[in-house]
């Protein structure tokens, strides 16, 4: 893809992601269980937030780049949903986004930093994770974390499709790179304000985000032909930003493809998102 019209994809995601979403809270009839945050220090000594949230078998939800954890998975009310369904939800905010900052030198990040974090946290948690839920970088990471622990019980990957199979793609990562970098230069572009106003709802910082791009690593189709579990794929009916997701079904042994209504973003408050990770969740028990 060429960087102009990959630059204009990055831009109307980051205006889409920006705008208000109306998040429906369900009508409180009793008090529901709340969130506890808490922390750990990761494999570097990176100190990571995350939220724990019921009990029985860990699911460990991964979100997209510049959200967190609350604004993916709390908001949404798919963290609730899960929980309710008889789960423990492990959600951090990933590392340089929310509660999780990283003030040092994006350069200095280690390789798959993110996906090595989620392994100290089910260290930490004296865990493996039942399943583990991602969604858009957090589906990204998701892939890595199965590539490196091969810990996992079954794979759900939300808003990406078999583009992340593709290493030598990195027309939507030169896209973010170039917005954000945009923002910290002082430009006054719809790129660079996008991504500002993102940081600033999210909590999320430039220099954690440019971090970020730099353990956004994708996995080749070689090495995902090498999964061994359960994988559910699940895309937006008008989300095309990551590839097919039906055709990244088709490169995982056993792995199924589900659609939902809905563009990358706004498939995050599509119901049919939760009652589709729950059911195959359920399918393992």
């Amino acid at each position: 893809m060429h960087r102009t019209t990959a630059l204009g994809a990055v831009m109307l995601s980051l205006a889409l992601a920006c705008a208000p979403i109306a998040f429906a809270s369900p009508p409180v009839e009793t008090a529901m269980p709340v969130a506890q945050s808490r922390t750990f220090e990761s494999f570097d000594g990176t100190t990571i937030s995350y939220l724990d949230l019921g009990e029985g078998p860990v699911v460990l939800l991964l979100h997209g780049f510049t959200a967190n954890a609350d604004l993916n998975w709390v908001r949404p009310g798919i963290a609730q949903k899960i929980a309710d369904a008889g789960y423990r939800v492990i959600a951090p905010d990933l590392r340089g986004h929310g509660a999780s900052p990283v003030p040092n030198d994006p350069a200095n990040w280690p390789r798959d930093a993110i996906a090595r974090d989620q392994i100290a946290l089910m260290k930490h948690l004296k865990a493996e994770p039942y399943a583990v839920v991602g969604y858009s970088m957090g589906a990204i990471s998701a892939l890595r974390y199965q590539l490196l622990s091969r810990s996992s019980g079954r794979l759900v990957l939300g808003g990406v499709g078999d583009t992340v199979a593709d290493e030598s793609n990195s027309s939507r990562n030169d896209g973010f790179r170039a917005a954000i970098e945009a923002a910290m230069r002082g430009e006054e572009t719809p790129a660079a304000s996008a991504i500002l106003a993102r940081a600033k709802a999210s909590g999320g910082t430039l220099e954690g985000y440019l971090g970020a791009l730099s353990a956004r690593l994708y996995t080749g189709r070689d090495l995902l032909e090498t999964f061994d579990l359960p994988v559910l794929v699940i895309t937006g009916d008008q989300d095309t930003d990551n590839g097919s997701g039906d055709a990244l079904a088709g490169l995982i042994p056993g792995a199924r493809y589900q659609q939902i209504t809905g563009t990358h973003v706004s498939a995050v408050s599509d119901p049919a998102l939760p009652e589709a990770i729950i059911a195959f969740l359920n399918e393992g028990r």
